[in-house]
């Protein structure tokens, strides 16, 4: 039987090894599905840390996804030349064929952030939609 210094040290390892660990739950995956000419998230929000945007592409036309931190709304944002200002840009999938999918993988801070589909044309159609990080 062991002493009871060392019964308290192992109830104390096995209590702390049943609490999850915050930094490990952090974040997430956000499936992205896209179509000629919109683009949901779901969920719309995750906590800090690792996310995968699992970007589905339903439509026909080549898509991407794109994703930004920044205050502005997702519909507010600058226009040029048919594309939305990637100022705050976090990373992109890069364009792909109708059918197929990508996966992006960043870390994100707590912030606002703006998913779109930056070809040309495709912001203005409808293709983003406003993210949360909490």
């Amino acid at each position: 039987m062991p002493s009871l210094p060392y019964r308290r040290l192992l109830v104390g390892a096995l209590a702390l090894s049943l609490v999850p660990v915050s930094s490990a739950l952090a974040g997430g995956t956000v499936k992205v599905t896209m179509d000629e000419f919109t683009l949901k998230s779901s969920p719309k929000s995750v906590s800090a840390g690792k996310v995968v945007f699992d970007a589905r592409n339903d439509g026909a036309d080549r898509h991407e996804l794109v994703v930004l931190r920044t205050s502005t709304a997702a519909s507010k944002l600058p226009q040029s030349g048919g594309r939305a200002s990637e100022k705050g840009r976090v990373g992109d999938t890069g364009v792909f064929a109708g059918g197929k999918s990508k996966k992006l993988t960043v870390t994100l801070k707590k912030g606002h952030y703006v998913l779109v589909c930056n070809l040309p044309g495709h912001y203005a159609g409808g293709m983003r939609a406003d993210f949360t990080v909490k």
